[in-house]
């Protein structure tokens, strides 16, 4: 199974400690027709299927993902997400399915907050708390 992650996963540390699975083949990927923005009140993304064909939402996927790492990122991923098969786009131009955590977007008014996220304004502003908060170390 192939994972496509665009947030907090992002980063090697996060990852690996959520999957034990530091070592797996992983290549950048595009996301088409969806956006993401920050949860409500927390400092970690999600994303929504949006109308405008041109939004997309960069990240990675990793493959060959095993049934129990899949299981760890589901304990980790909030309970309002729902993790649905997507097809991503890789930068030579294929296309890979991969599993996602999106929001509904029936939920998505209720859930998401209207500011934008990235990895850079993560890595800057909310990563050591975060880190400290989730993993305790």
């Amino acid at each position: 199974m192939n994972v496509f992650v665009y947030g907090t996963l992002l980063v090697p540390k996060i990852w690996n400690a959520v999957t034990a699975s530091p070592n797996l083949v992983s290549h950048p990927a595009v996301l088409t027709g969806y956006t993401n923005f920050r949860v409500r009140n927390a400092v970690y993304p999600g994303i929504v299927k949006v109308a405008d064909p041109r939004a997309a939402v960069n990240g990675r996927v990793f493959c060959d993902i095993s049934d129990r790492a899949i299981q760890r990122l589901d304990a980790y991923e909030d309970t309002f997400y729902a993790r649905e098969t997507r097809t991503v786009c890789l930068p030579d131009g294929s296309e890979l399915g991969a599993e996602v955590y999106c929001v509904p977007e029936e939920k998505a008014a209720a859930i998401l907050s209207d500011e934008p996220w990235t990895l850079a304004w993560f890595e800057r502003h909310a990563l050591d708390d975060f880190w400290a908060a989730t993993f305790g170390r």
